[in-house]
């Protein structure tokens, strides 16, 4: 998978249909949440499916689930508490992270994973 950058995801977020850029619905709504800048959704887990039940836990599976979660991330002024427990080794991190660059409004940040060189 090709790498993105930040305006990549910029150029595209007005048009970009959710359920066609996650790997599940769980996922969709949650990038719905976060891109509509709900008050209340202010905690968020990337994790595997063994929690995978909580409201606020996103499953990165296929495709592109990393990079947009990261813009989104990037553009929240709510999410406030992040928590990386997984990351699968074929999705795209660094724009997950270049997004997650742009965000001001985190104040826990917790990586629980090896995130390798």
């Amino acid at each position: 998978m090709d790498v993105q950058d930040y305006e990549y995801y910029e150029a595209r977020a007005k048009d970009v249909k959710l359920e066609n850029i996650t790997s599940s619905q769980h996922n969709a709504d949650i990038l719905a949440r976060i891109r509509d800048d709900d008050p209340d959704f202010t905690k968020l887990c990337v994790t595997d499916d063994f929690y995978f039940n909580r409201r606020s836990d996103y499953r990165p599976d296929e495709g592109d689930d990393l990079g947009w979660l990261g813009y989104f991330i990037g553009r929240s002024k709510h999410v406030q508490e992040l928590y990386i427990e997984y990351f699968p080794d074929n999705l795209n991190i660094d724009a997950f992270f270049g997004g997650l660059g742009h965000n001001r409004s985190i104040q826990t940040l917790c990586i629980s994973i090896n995130l390798g060189e």
